[in-house]
C-alpha cells in the first residue's frame, strides 16, 4: 500500500511542479501578469445577466467551469529567455498535445492542449507566443485550465485581449 501512495505521489509531482514555474513570474518587476482562479470565475458567473441573451448565458457557463487563467508577458530579453525555457521544460514533462502554430507577421504562436471529457472540450489549452509588439520584443504565457468548452473560448481570449486570440478565432472555425 505504501508502494502504490509513493509512486502515485511521484507520479503526480510533475504536475504540481510545472504550474509553479509560471507562477514565479508574477512579481517579477519587467513582467505583466494576470492570475484569476475559481473563486472569481464562480462569483461572475452569479452576476445577474438578462435571460433573453443566449450568448450572454453560454459565456456565463463557459466560465463558471474554469479553474484559473494565468497571462504572463514581457519584453525583458533575460526574462523571455527564462519563460522559453520553462515553457520547454513544461511541454517535455507534460502531457499536452500540439493543436497548431502560426508564424504570420513577425510572431511566433503555439498552442497546445490537454483533452477534455469530449472533442469539444479540453482541460486545459496552452499558448506561447513569441514575437514583437510594435518594434519592442515580447513573449506572452497563457494558461487556461478548466472544463473548457473550445466553441467560448475565442471569445473569453478576444475579451482578456490576449495576444494570439485571433489565432485562436480562426482555428475555433476550421473545426
Amino acid at each position: 500500500m505504501n508502494k502504490l501512495v509513493i509512486t502515485l505521489l511521484l507520479a503526480i509531482a510533475p504536475m504540481f511542479s510545472q504550474s509553479q514555474n509560471f507562477e514565479k513570474y508574477e512579481d517579477m518587476k519587467d513582467v505583466d501578469a494576470m492570475v484569476m482562479t475559481s473563486k472569481m470565475f464562480k462569483m461572475l458567473a452569479k452576476v445577474d445577466l438578462s435571460e433573453n441573451d443566449p450568448e450572454a448565458r453560454e459565456y456565463m457557463k463557459l466560465i463558471e467551469n474554469l479553474d484559473r487563467i494565468q497571462i504572463y508577458k514581457s519584453s525583458n530579453s533575460n526574462i523571455m529567455s527564462q519563460m522559453a525555457t520553462d515553457v520547454k521544460s513544461y511541454l517535455q514533462k507534460g502531457s499536452l498535445e500540439e493543436l497548431m502554430r502560426v508564424n504570420d507577421n513577425g510572431q511566433n504562436i503555439k498552442f497546445y492542449s490537454l483533452p477534455g471529457k469530449n472533442d469539444n472540450y479540453v482541460r486545459e489549452l496552452f499558448m506561447y507566443l513569441e514575437g514583437t509588439e510594435g518594434d519592442k520584443p515580447m513573449s506572452v504565457i497563457l494558461s487556461i485550465t478548466g472544463e473548457i468548452d473550445l466553441s467560448q473560448l475565442s471569445k473569453l481570449t478576444s475579451d482578456l485581449k490576449v495576444p494570439g486570440a485571433e489565432e485562436l478565432k480562426k482555428a475555433n472555425k476550421k473545426s
